[in-house]
């Protein structure tokens, strides 16, 4: 890298954390952690086929969970969440594989900060696995895809998807704010097949190679100056992520950011209830087009064989959610609302009492946001390079 890359790099971190100064709390509050014996607590099992997204599973109930060991604490104190990989279904044509649907009876919103750690995600030909978020009516209130990935899938997918209006910055921006690949920059439901914006991770940041490298974390920060999203690999984790106080400030570019000038995400992001799930074939990961990227013959062959799902697990060590002190944001033990779909309100309904909230800090703020990163972000690199000529 030349050195003057070095000072753009220096540079775009330096104006992210002044901007993450000017808009995000300085501080959080625990309050939720999901860890050890007591990581399902508040945590509903949503059981059931997946209608919506047409998998060939069969959410279990938390009961039928803990008896078919789909759902155990492991020697390691880690949490495991699986798909059943010992039932022959050769003989049912109607088959729906034993999997796990989790919704959080919590909601997080602006002000929020949700931390995850694990050692392995689920991955496998047919395997379609997710940690991510929604809103009362999908797509109006909108979606969060932290960790998303089909089949053998390299690389995790972060994306939002929401109504009309909301945008990622384009490629001449998006260097600027993360470190992730641009792949997508309209986050409307209808365009490309709900494809979303998406923001590709590179490295381990998924599937296999997630797993051989013992893991990693990832983070989302929702403050009044957007969403942005971290990965990092197990040994590039701050110090301060396994705390009980995390400071995002510090932690750089993020690898996927979804500043506020772009989408407003007052208007496209609603409090989001968190769900973590592992579907199978369905209509990702296995569409033709994305299923014959990384395996070969038909996703449904796949479905009756019970070893094909050996590595259909989460390895969790912790979710954690903050709060950030001074914000007006709910607290996220306060309760969840419905999660239903606008196209099918049965298919996926959580009943528990909603919550409200409101984002801190002004408008005038809000909006001048990415405004007052680009500017910072020039000052910034025109004293850096000052100070590399004055020196050399």
């Amino acid at each position: 890298m030349s050195t003057l890359m070095k000072l753009g790099t220096i540079a775009a971190t330096a104006a992210f954390a002044s901007i993450q100064n000017v808009n995000a709390a300085q501080s959080f509050t625990k309050v939720q952690d999901h860890q050890g014996s007591s990581f399902l607590d508040n945590w509903i099992f949503y059981n059931g086929i997946d209608a919506n997204n047409t998998g060939n599973v069969l959410f279990q109930t938390k009961e039928q969970a803990q008896q078919e060991q789909l759902t155990f604490l492991n020697s390691a104190g880690n949490f495991i969440i699986k798909v059943d990989n010992t039932t022959d279904g050769t003989n049912d044509p109607n088959f729906g594989r034993p999997s796990v649907k989790l919704l959080s009876s919590y909601t997080i919103t602006s002000g929020n900060l949700v931390l995850f750690d694990a050692v392995h995600l689920p991955f496998g030909c047919s395997v379609w696995p997710a940690f991510w978020s929604q809103g009362p009516v999908w797509p109006d209130d909108g979606e969060i895809d932290i960790i998303e990935g089909a089949n053998l899938q390299s690389q995790n997918s972060i994306s939002l998807h929401t109504l009309d209006g909301c945008t990622h910055p384009d490629s001449s921006s998006s260097s600027s704010i993360e470190t992730g690949q641009l792949v997508s920059t309209d986050c409307f439901n209808q365009t490309n097949g709900n494809q979303g914006c998406i923001v590709n991770v590179p490295g381990n940041s998924y599937g296999q190679d997630f797993s051989n490298n013992g893991g990693g974390a990832y983070a989302l920060n929702w403050n009044t100056s957007g969403i942005y999203i971290w990965f990092f690999p197990r040994s590039s984790i701050p110090s301060d992520f396994t705390s009980d106080s995390p400071n995002p400030d510090g932690w750089g570019l993020p690898s996927a950011a979804y500043p506020r000038s772009s989408c407003n995400t007052d208007q496209f992001i609603h409090p989001q209830t968190l769900i973590l799930d592992i579907t199978i074939c369905g209509n990702f990961a296995g569409a033709s087009n994305v299923f014959s990227q990384t395996c070969s013959g038909s996703c449904l062959d796949l479905v009756q064989t019970p070893s094909n799902y050996d590595n259909a697990f989460f390895e969790i060590s912790f979710i954690k959610v903050f709060e950030a002190s001074g914000s007006e944001a709910a607290t996220a033990s306060n309760g969840a609302g419905a999660v239903t779909t606008s196209a099918d309100s049965s298919a996926s309904t959580v009943s528990s009492s909603s919550s409200s909230s409101s984002s801190s800090g002004s408008a005038a703020v809000k909006g001048a946001s990415f405004t007052l990163f680009q500017s910072t972000l020039g000052t910034t690199l025109i004293g850096a390079v000052a100070f590399y000529l004055l020196s050399h």
